[in-house]
């Protein structure tokens, strides 16, 4: 099995990889590609580059872009708040297969409604899985 994750935070990286470690799983682990149409998502990717620069990495490191449009994912996680969650609906439901399984964290529960209303168009069964305090869990199954 292998992990594939897409992250912009240095130490989010440096975490995924020890956890993946940890579990003996194969990991890759990519940044955002660069480039976006939306004024919060090109924040995102300046500081992307800027820690591709700060990391010396360029695209043949082990940190690079997001493979290819072709590439679909049997189970899509996210861990992210719930502004980025919902504009990222498209993206994150284009690299699931069908009927591969979703779920997002991350999500205060007096926003989880607006995330399941983005989801809904490309996932099933989308609903709030599990609440721990104020943060939700939200999961679906993409459309076949």
């Amino acid at each position: 099995a292998e992990a594939v994750g897409v992250e912009i935070d240095k130490g989010s990286i440096l975490a995924a990889e020890s956890n993946a470690e940890l579990n003996k799983l194969a990991f890759r682990c990519h940044l955002p590609s660069l480039s976006a149409t939306d004024a919060e998502a090109r924040d995102d990717l300046r500081y992307a580059a800027q820690l591709r620069s700060d990391m010396n990495l360029d695209s043949s490191d082990d940190i690079s872009p997001l493979p290819p449009s072709d590439t679909e994912f049997d189970l899509t996680v996210a861990n992210i708040l719930a502004g980025p969650l919902v504009r990222l609906a498209p993206e994150i439901a284009r690299l699931t297969k069908a009927g591969g399984g979703l779920g997002l964290s991350g999500i205060l529960s007096t926003q989880a409604q607006d995330v399941v209303e983005a989801y809904r168009e490309f996932f099933d069964e989308v609903k709030v899985e599990e609440q721990e305090n104020e943060w939700v869990l939200v999961t679906g199954v993409r459309k076949k």
